[in-house]
């Protein structure tokens, strides 16, 4: 991926970039029968409920008392879904070692991620965190990518130059909305060639050389 200018920092997504996401496999992980599992995955997983937790707009304590009240399961059912998400954040060995790589060659690296308060308040210990020279979860500032007011939160809070930073995501609209506040980005689908054009477009002569 040809890069206007050089890349002088790296912004990272959580969810299926940095930590594993899958909702099939966190609903598998309860041993629910079908219709419990349908009722999760519609009314917790699938609904605007989760997206409402991500902007900050509703706490994961009104999230459950809503989702029981539309589905029926009971508290306990709905809560331990909720725990079962959070311990599902497992983070990607190599995402780990490519951000390490460039921390250790002096690019800053930033968290952008949409994600509830009260799940980055579950994850945050991970050593990873430290790597990161600012961080934005999407549930502590009232808004979520792909608003470009939190895209416009990050350039600002951290004096970052769009053309000179490389966001990287697992959602195309997420993608979309960056580029065209002229910030360069990567889709990221975790594959092998992923991170090795990650890698040449901040090293573009091949060494991890510290800027």
């Amino acid at each position: 991926m040809k890069q206007p200018n050089k890349i002088t920092a790296v912004v990272f997504d959580l969810g299926n970039v940095v930590l594993r996401w899958d909702v099939e496999g966190i609903l598998e992980s309860l041993h629910l029968d079908e219709v419990q599992t349908d009722k999760l995955r519609t009314h917790l997983f699938s609904d605007r409920v989760w997206l409402n937790m991500d902007s900050g707009l509703i706490s994961e304590a009104a999230a459950i008392e809503k989702v029981c009240t539309q589905s029926r399961l009971s508290k306990t059912a709905v809560e331990q879904a909720l725990l079962a998400a959070k311990e599902s954040l497992i983070p990607y060995n190599k995402t780990i070692e490519l951000m390490q790589e460039f921390y250790e060659a002096g690019v800053p690296i930033y968290c952008l991620s949409n994600m509830s308060s009260e799940t980055y308040a579950h994850i945050k210990d991970y050593d990873f965190f430290n790597t990161f020279a600012g961080i934005i979860i999407s549930g502590n500032e009232g808004f979520m990518k792909p608003d470009s007011r939190i895209f416009h939160m990050l350039l600002e809070r951290f004096n970052l130059v769009p053309s000179e930073i490389l966001f990287i995501d697992d959602s195309l609209p997420n993608i979309v909305k960056a580029r065209e506040l002229g910030i360069n980005s990567f889709h990221f689908k975790g594959r092998d060639a992923c991170y090795t054009a990650i890698r040449e477009s901040v090293f573009p002569d091949g060494t991890s050389q510290p800027v």
